[in-house]
């Protein structure tokens, strides 16, 4: 969960792009789409281990355009690393791959591990690209950003999330619906308190609660909205808006979580909030429930978002 990353981006040539037949949105369409009435094939086309060129880059995206039978409307990304086949969270990436699979939603991984592990997460049916940024988690997700928005019209929309979060796959077709349907441009998904609770470590529910209500007096301070869930994970966002994830350079959670807060308060952009019926696995509550090391990795974690999320909602200007 813990990872550290250093921007660079890559950016697909438009020109490739447009004679590869991939629709690449400039401009925000109509909000109104209804992303539920857009029929999506069962991934099935796995990307090849990437050699560092554009050419391989731009072979991998036209390969992820080919997922559906017309332009995809929402995508899953997800950036992962995983050190062996034993891993018990790259059991759930697989089982979560063959979720997404079997629901027929759209899945990219940008991954750094071992090339078995990414044989796997393949044959699972997810589309794996091979990580070629510098960095971990920051780097990786903006990698994936950049992928996804290349075979996205403006208006349809990336929904991120930790790939072990295994019902949350099921769960992205609605969030996509929610952004179409109010017309917002970023979706923090929410976790229903009764779920949160009952399948969550107990520490990690009352810890995560603390610093939900903490951020969110600056959150609300700062004009967004009251009750957002900041330590969840999940977040969605319309292709359009893509930029402000791609700007910026933020190392861990700060990469996923920071960019919404500056298109918010900075760009105008709309940010709203979706409860969901989540249930956390519970292979993962049964391994860190009454564990301490899991509450000072969470400690650890706490204290990051004190430091660059409350720092951002603080931020008396734009940053340059």
């Amino acid at each position: 969960r813990l990872a550290t990353s250093a921007l660079r981006s890559r950016a697909v040539p438009l020109a490739g792009c447009a004679a590869a037949g991939i629709t690449i949105g400039s401009t925000l369409s109509n909000r109104n789409t209804n992303l539920e009435a857009v029929p999506v094939s069962t991934p099935s086309v796995g990307i090849a281990q990437s050699n560092g060129t554009l050419d391989a880059l731009l072979g991998r995206v036209v390969a992820f355009s080919k997922m559906a039978t017309t332009t995809p409307k929402f995508v899953v990304i997800a950036p992962t690393f995983y050190p062996n086949l034993q891993d018990v969270r790259l059991k759930l990436g697989i089982e979560a791959c063959r979720k997404a699979k079997s629901l027929g939603v759209p899945l990219l991984l940008v991954d750094a591990s071992p090339p078995e592990v990414r044989a796997a997460l393949e044959e699972a049916g997810a589309t794996v690209h091979q990580q070629t940024a510098k960095g971990r988690k920051g780097a990786a997700l903006r990698e994936c950003v950049e992928l996804a928005r290349a075979v996205l019209p403006a208006d349809g929309v990336i929904c991120y999330q930790e790939l072990e979060k295994v019902e949350m796959v099921g769960l992205q077709r609605e969030v996509a619906a929610h952004i179409a349907r109010s017309g917002c441009d970023v979706c923090v998904p929410k976790r229903a308190d009764s779920f949160f609770k009952r399948t969550y470590p107990i520490e990690q529910y009352h810890q995560e609660n603390f610093a939900n209500l903490y951020l969110n007096t600056l959150g609300v301070a700062a004009g967004l909205p009251d009750h957002l869930d900041w330590t969840f994970g999940p977040v969605a966002f319309r292709a359009s808006a893509a930029v402000h994830w791609l700007q910026c350079d933020g190392e861990l959670w700060d990469a996923q979580i920071v960019p919404y807060v500056r298109a918010s308060r900075w760009h105008g952009a709309k940010v709203t909030s979706l409860e969901l019926d989540y249930s956390h696995p519970p292979t993962m509550k049964d391994e860190e429930e009454g564990v301490a090391v899991w509450g000072e990795k969470r400690l650890h974690q706490l204290n990051f978002l004190f430091k660059f999320v409350a720092g951002a909602l603080r931020e008396e200007a734009p940053p340059p």
